[in-house]
């Protein structure tokens, strides 16, 4: 899959070349980041990618006043948007939860799922995160709003708490922009149970090279 990845991020930086006196960079090291689904029947298509269009952006973040969610959600906006060479990507935050693009909610996520894709993460003893989506049947739309739970799993003065619920934002941010899978290297913030706080050199080229290839979901909502 590397390999294959690696040719794709070639193609696009020689396409980018020759189009424009300015080139994509080269995103050779990367992992795979789509989501996997059944196929649906007639079209063979199980891996679905998806970026935020630039009629969308700013993404709409809404975030609830819990758990320092509002104090670490603009370190985890600039920790992706700096990512990006040409603002492929940006996100602030709002004040209307009914108008939001992606919902930031403390605790844990409800038993019964309110969209039809979970995305577990984070399962540190200190706090934990979900991000639920909800893709339609035909797998061509991503309903909104993505909804994220950033749970605590310890008392608010436990240590190594504060540095937890940071780099879980950041973490589910990555999958709400559209890292809908996680890293197999621990060294990278979008690995399941990071051992960094912020996002690597692969996840950066990753989420870049998501946002140069077409998406299979069309983002619906709000």
């Amino acid at each position: 899959m590397k390999g294959r990845l690696h040719w794709i991020a070639l193609g696009l930086t020689a396409a980018a070349a020759g189009c424009s006196d300015i080139a994509h960079p080269t995103r050779d090291d990367v992992y795979e980041w789509r989501l996997m689904v059944p196929a649906v029947s007639g079209t063979g298509v199980d891996s679905l990618s998806f970026h935020w269009p630039q009629s969308r952006l700013p993404v709409r973040i809404w975030v609830e006043d819990a758990v320092d969610l509002p104090a670490n959600m603009p370190g985890a906006i600039a920790a992706w948007r700096g990512a990006f060479l040409y603002g492929e990507f940006d996100a602030t935050v709002v004040g209307d939860s009914t108008r939001a693009d992606v919902i930031f909610r403390a605790g844990p996520p409800p038993g019964p799922k309110l969209a039809r894709t979970r995305l577990h993460s984070m399962l540190a003893p200190e706090c934990q995160g979900a991000t639920d989506l909800d893709v339609s049947d035909d797998h061509t739309q991503l309903r909104l709003p993505v909804r994220v739970y950033i749970d605590p799993r310890q008392l608010p003065d436990a240590p190594n708490l504060a540095q937890c619920l940071a780099l879980t934002t950041t973490h589910e941010l990555g999958h709400a922009l559209g890292i809908f899978r996680h890293s197999d290297e621990p060294t990278d913030l979008m690995f399941a149970d990071p051992s960094v706080t912020a996002p690597s050199d692969r996840d950066l080229e990753t989420a870049e090279l998501i946002y140069h290839v077409p998406a299979d979901l069309e983002a619906v909502g709000p």
